[in-house]
């Protein structure tokens, strides 16, 4: 069967998934449930379920409702200060993946956040959060049974248990019932994801490539054993070309090569397929592709170096997160470093007025506006409500020199990437001219989220019951998870956990020291950032009794200044120079060149001293320091470089002639 055959008979019997959603079309996973009592039917001589831990008296089992069975598990809870968990334990592997998922009811489930659900999580030996999955629940009164499911990221090596718990979100009130509880490891599709090698994928003639990635499949089969075939196919289905493929990587990266100029003007898909030798597995992956008839200006946009050009100029996203907006504030912003803002509270057109006035840029938020989410405006009742309100509002601004981009997706879970793909499609139609943010914390689902932005960010916030090589690892994570095609503006942490916790949990916290800040910020540079917005301005002043905002603005600032004027080389164009850098995993490492001029930025992001040696293209005639203290020591065409404890270092390298 050829290609085009193949693609026919999966768009004709196969549920293929709408613009750049990746699906199995016979997706295998364990049929197994891996919980132990998941209905909750096994019981002691008290009615406790075996197994679980309910605490009293809000959980309980009920004998007169239930989805399956004769029993469920019963939620009622008059006390919005009370926050009781009924959990269980899972039975896990490490680097395994799981699918999760519970039945619910609800009556009266009401307050801010989403209601009843279920979620995953892993504790290492000591008891510490190593992080967890959490798909959004239901509130107010279904009397049908509804699902709610989850997938997993990577179990953590550290893992020393694993626990699946049925729970009411917290701060909400009324009677819930859970049945029908499952887990089962989860096998993604063959094909994780797909990108071009151009802003929207929109070409005005030239070759085109196009990256796929490829996941091994359970058992034995490696990446390089599955089959991929594609082709490019408008409007009709019909076949308008056939691309090459090249397997990289083991086979784990998919490149479709192919040229756009004999394509008419027009709007076109990319479509891969791929399958186990024998056909035993098989899933297909699409993308729309826009041959355009002349090359498109836009006031933004995103260049092949990931840079942001702003009126076609090259522009280093560099701000903060906010909750509303005063005049006074933006006064005291505007003479900081900082160059943009992310407001949650909508600006006015005065307030945009006064935002550009200042000399700043508005990444504008309109990441609520789904309908049954959490922060969702009253007006919009259902999913038809949300185009009429994400056109009025991207109608009254898009035409603002105050706009960045928009913000369009705060970590909803990857289960809605239909409705946000929507999202993304209505941007690009009703405002061109602007490219969409979203951040995540999903940070192993980044290749499923791609039909759902242009540029994108994960929001590592470690301090202080983690590493601050979190930020190094999360943003290398993202921009692998994007084939290193699409921008990523990072979201590093400046806040105090403090604010958002009570008690002793909040007496524990603290916020980063000005090491680990400058740490995180380099980190995030080093894996691939294109620009930083920091989270959060508004915390900084929440926290004034206990870290007075004078002094902590004044670091932050400090962090920020030195960042800034690094500009001129963070913003040189690629690619990158031939230079090889050898280090431990805890450093990270970018390269900038224009010329016989190599600038190297290395950072340590463990607590230890580390060294990295840098392999040149060419004898060094001369090593400047642009950033910390010490040049390193060169040895013909090698520099060795001595990194402390958070170091990080940039080095000017001129090569002789």
């Amino acid at each position: 069967m050829d290609a085009h055959q193949l693609m026919t008979r999966l768009a004709q019997g196969v549920a293929v998934a709408v613009f750049g959603l990746c699906l199995a079309a016979a997706a295998a996973q364990d049929a197994g449930n891996l919980l132990a009592n998941p209905g909750f039917e096994d019981a002691d001589a008290q009615g406790k379920a075996n197994g679980w831990t309910l605490p009293q008296p809000v959980y309980a089992i009920a004998a007169d409702v239930a989805r399956s069975g004769t029993r469920s598990l019963r939620y009622i809870n008059d006390d919005a200060a009370r926050y009781p968990l009924a959990s269980t334990a899972l039975p896990y592997e490490a680097g395994a993946r799981y699918e999760f998922e519970v039945w619910v009811r609800t009556r009266g489930v009401q307050g801010e956040d989403t209601g009843a659900t279920v979620c995953l999580e892993w504790y290492d030996a000591a008891g510490g959060y190593l992080g967890g999955a959490y798909p959004p629940g239901v509130k107010g009164t279904q009397d049908t049974w509804t699902r709610v499911h989850g997938i997993s990221g990577q179990t953590p090596d550290k893992a020393a248990r694993c626990s699946v718990t049925c729970y009411v979100r917290k701060g909400m009130t009324g009677t819930a019932w859970f049945d029908d509880v499952a887990v089962r490891r989860y096998y993604p599709p063959l094909l994780s994801g797909m990108t071009a090698d151009r802003h929207r994928a929109e070409y005005a003639g030239g070759p085109a490539e196009v990256l796929v990635g490829v996941e091994a499949s359970e058992g034995a089969t490696a990446s390089a054993a599955v089959e991929i075939d594609a082709a490019v196919l408008d409007s009709a289905g019909n076949t308008v070309a056939q691309p090459t493929v090249e397997r990289r990587q083991d086979g784990r990266l998919a490149a479709l090569h192919f040229d756009t100029t004999p394509l008419a003007p027009g709007t076109y898909q990319v479509r891969a397929v791929a399958s186990t030798l024998g056909g035993a597995r098989r899933s297909a992956c699409q993308m729309r592709l826009r041959r355009l008839a002349e090359p498109r200006s836009r006031a933004v946009t995103i260049d092949e170096f990931g840079r942001t050009l702003v009126d076609g100029k090259p522009f280093f996203p560099l701000g903060t997160y906010w909750s509303s907006v005063t005049e006074e504030h933006l006064r005291l912003y505007a003479a900081s470093p900082f160059n943009c803002l992310m407001p949650y509270g909508s600006p006015r057109a005065e307030q945009m007025d006064l935002i550009e006035g200042h000399g700043l840029k508005v990444i504008y938020s309109i990441k609520d506006c789904f309908a049954g989410t959490q922060w969702c405006p009253k007006s919009i009742l259902s999913e038809a409500d949300e185009r009429p309100a994400i056109e009025k509002i991207v109608s009254a601004v898009r035409g603002h020199r105050a706009l960045l981009g928009w913000y369009l997706n705060d970590e909803l879970p990857v289960e809605m990437m239909p409705r946000l793909a929507a999202h993304q499609d209505w941007l690009e139609e009703l405002d061109p001219d602007h490219p969409t943010w979203v951040v995540l914390y999903q940070v192993d689902d980044v290749r499923r989220y791609l039909p759902s932005f242009d540029v994108i960010g994960t929001d590592p916030y470690p301090i202080p019951q983690k590493p601050a090589s979190m930020a190094l690892e999360w943003t290398r994570r993202t921009h692998q998870g994007c084939f290193g095609r699409r921008a990523v503006w990072q979201v590093p942490q400046i806040f105090d956990w403090g604010a958002y916790r009570k008690g002793d949990e909040a007496a524990g916290c603290r916020p980063p020291t000005l090491p680990e800040m400058r740490s995180m910020a380099w980190q995030c540079i080093a894996g691939g950032a294109n620009g930083l917005i920091f989270y959060s301005w508004f915390d900084l002043w929440k926290m004034n009794d206990k870290d007075p905002f004078d002094r902590r603005w004044a670091e932050v600032t400090a962090m920020a200044q030195e960042i800034r004027q690094r500009f001129p080389v963070l913003l040189l164009p690629g690619p990158a120079p031939a230079v090889t850098v050898a280090a431990p995993a805890d450093v990270g490492w970018r390269l900038w060149g224009a010329g016989k001029e190599i600038h190297i930025l290395a950072v340590n992001s463990g607590t230890a001293p580390v060294e990295a040696l840098v392999t040149l293209p060419g004898v060094p005639a001369a090593v400047e320091c642009e950033l910390g203290e010490g040049s390193g020591s060169a040895d013909g065409v090698r520099l060795k470089v001595a990194l402390g404890p958070l170091e990080p270092r940039m080095l000017k390298v001129t090569l002789k002639p």
